[in-house]
């Protein structure tokens, strides 16, 4: 899976999760299913709506969509807003900037 894909996929989860910024931490939660009220961050909530298996880490999830470790670190840094600089930067505000938050 690549950025853009990933960034796609993001956008298709609207309906599914209600996303928000908490704690400077990009956060979804979850709208259907067993995992009703839950919150899970953007890399997992993808997996979730692609895959249809909750994965219990965003290492795990990655690996199920076929991410690279590179890719599943930037977004992981993008969500926690680690840095401010870079590419985990500008991908956060392209995730922001899909999710509308």
């Amino acid at each position: 899976m690549t950025e853009t894909q990933f960034l796609v996929a993001l956008s298709q989860t609207t309906d599914a999760y209600k996303w928000s910024v908490e704690n400077n931490k990009i956060t979804g939660k979850a709208r259907n299913g067993k995992a009703r009220g839950k919150k899970f961050d953007p890399l997992t909530a993808v997996c979730r709506y692609t895959t249809q298996t909750t994965a219990t880490s965003p290492c795990k999830a990655a690996c199920k969509m076929g991410m690279t470790k590179t890719l599943a670190s930037n977004v992981t840094d993008a969500t926690k807003a680690k840095s401010n600089r870079g590419n985990p930067q500008v991908l956060r505000g392209k995730m922001r900037q899909v999710l509308e938050v």
